[in-house]
């Protein structure tokens, strides 16, 4: 059932407005306070409340730091790390497999998604219309194309966060317009299935939209934007949420053949290097975090997932050895995943350097993630905070996986999903390079003697029809993406969610951690935040096994 919600982001965006009086005085129009018709006549008012839409996104803790404790915390991929068992500790409760409907981290995911992003896109889809009148910048009337291409991003991105909702926490109500706040106590939930439709009916409206920019001619000035190329790629990975394999293949299909994408050649740059990784053709869809004065700090990942003592972090995600052992030898994504305790990289001078500890505090495996620490050389201030560090949403490795993967479901040319994993598999063991360039000792630098040429390639690591396919397309998305926060996204697509957490429970740090340890076939989905369902009066039911 679909309703609406959230007035409250409006009126503080616009003003209140006064209730009727017979006053003369009370019933003058006040000095300062903007109506909604008002606004929309202020210079760059479009644009702003587009903007709006887009910068949920950028939000430290709810956004940033969620993203990655859900997808790879929630899993197998990471622990909790911190400080000690009582640090952060709504993240061990979910994890473990026992969510309380009080847990900080889902009550916060809840709210972040519906108060903020999904209301923005909702205030911005109420107010512009194709017809609506708008001035830019310069005073200038926007042309009715970019209002249609506008109106695609902002259905895209409504999409792009209720999937979250929907793959957290399952039912969830579906909340298309703003609320006044007596809508509050008919707010119902909608299956799962009806809210996994009306995602795939928002980003059908925006891929439609033919103003909606190809990523061939998106300027670099605007790379974080939304194209057609990225909307594709999200529809089939909803789509293949559904299990609709063989509409997320034709998704996916025209993606690769659109010729806007290609692999980086060195894994490590992806995670190392704006021009080569974030800026380059194989970002489908991406947020910057750049460290520009007078803009913006970067994210506190990279101080949130790094190692406490000499590095200066805070000791969250920490990788498992459960992943570790996945790794091929040879693999050099390995050593561009997950820096160890002992590790030692160059300072600013590239002579004096910084040995990693992790020892002190609650850190089993003693390892962090490679994607999240940022190397000197990137760092202007020397602060973890104020950095490039930036992340990924959807990159073409993750592409050609998921169209693989829905070659192999569909039984349809399994020749072409060998290709597509041979050439994320390639990368990883033929032109990545094997040491860290930025490090004088890393723990997983590829040894000579395990170097892997073009030819060993082919005779010992290249993907066979004959072989397990959908083993094989499962293990490259695990170790291709690890730590990228998509884990959690896959198990729960594959139906292996239980088994897998249940048999990472019994090992040493999965005992050690609780993870995965009390996860059933009753614990996701996820609890809605008890305060929520007190908030709107009762209609909110909560979901099923945490009543």
């Amino acid at each position: 059932m679909k309703t609406n919600i959230f007035k409250g982001f409006l009126m503080a965006l616009l003003g209140s407005a006064l209730l009727s009086c017979n006053s003369d005085f009370l019933d003058r129009e006040q000095l300062g306070v903007l109506d909604e018709e008002t606004y929309l006549k202020t210079a760059d008012a479009g644009y702003k409340l587009l903007t709006n839409c887009y910068t949920p996104i950028l939000d430290h803790w709810n956004y940033q730091v969620s993203k990655f404790e859900i997808g790879d915390s929630f899993a197998d991929n990471t622990t909790k790390g911190g400080s000690d068992a009582a640090d952060r500790v709504m993240v061990t409760e979910v994890s473990r497999g026992n969510p309380t409907t009080s847990n900080g981290l889902l009550n916060d995911f809840w709210n972040h998604r519906y108060r903020t992003a999904i209301s923005a896109c909702n205030v911005f889809l109420s107010m512009v219309q194709p017809e609506t009148e708008l001035i830019d910048a310069n005073g200038a009337i926007v042309p009715e194309e970019t209002k249609r291409r506008w109106i695609a991003e902002a259905y895209f991105l409504r999409a792009f966060y209720y999937f979250d909702l929907a793959v957290v926490f399952g039912n969830i109500p579906i909340i298309d317009q703003v609320l006044t706040a007596v809508d509050k106590n008919n707010i119902v939930k909608s299956d799962k299935e009806e809210v996994l439709r009306f995602i795939i009916e928002d980003l059908d409206k925006a891929i439609a939209e033919e103003n909606l920019i190809s990523a061939k001619n998106l300027p670099a000035s605007e790379l974080g934007r939304v194209t057609k190329e990225a909307a594709l790629a999200f529809r089939a990975r909803v789509k293949m949420f559904c299990n609709d394999y063989e509409g997320a293949k034709a998704d996916l299909a025209a993606v690769v053949n659109s010729g806007c994408y290609e692999l980086v050649d060195d894994y490590q740059t992806l995670f190392n290097s704006a021009s080569e990784g974030y800026m380059s053709k194989e970002a489908v869809f991406v947020t910057l975090r750049a460290y520009i004065p007078n803009y913006t700090e970067g994210s506190v990942c990279p101080q949130m997932n790094m190692g406490r003592n000499a590095v200066g972090g805070w000791g969250g995600q920490c990788p498992t050895n459960d992943l570790v052992s996945d790794y091929e030898v040879g693999d050099t994504r390995l050593t561009h995943t997950i820096i160890s305790s002992g590790d030692v990289f160059y300072k600013a001078d590239g002579v004096t350097t910084e040995v990693h500890d992790y020892s002190g505090y609650d850190n089993f495996s003693l390892q962090h993630s490679r994607k999240q620490w940022v190397d000197y050389s990137r760092r202007p201030t020397g602060n973890l905070v104020q950095t490039d560090w930036t992340f990924y949403h959807i990159r073409y490795a993750d592409v050609l996986l998921m169209y693989a993967e829905c070659l192999i479901e569909t039984g349809e040319n399994k020749q072409l999903a060998v290709d597509l994993i041979n050439q994320v598999k390639r990368r990883a063991f033929v032109t990545s390079s094997p040491t860290d360039k930025f490090a004088q000792y890393r723990k997983f630098n590829v040894a000579e003697k395990d170097r892997v040429t073009e030819e060993i390639f082919e005779q010992k690591y290249k993907v066979k029809v004959s072989d397990d396919l959908r083993k094989a397309v499962r293990h490259e998305r695990r170790i291709e993406l690890a730590c990228e926060g998509l884990r959690l996204y896959d198990l729960l697509r594959w139906g292996t969610f239980v088994e897998t957490m249940q048999a990472f429970g019994k090992t040493d740090e999965g005992k050690y951690s609780g993870t995965g340890t009390l996860v059933t076939d009753k614990t996701w989905p996820y609890p809605i935040p008890q305060s929520e369902i007190d908030y709107v009066g009762g209609a909110l039911v909560q979901n099923d096994n945490y009543k």
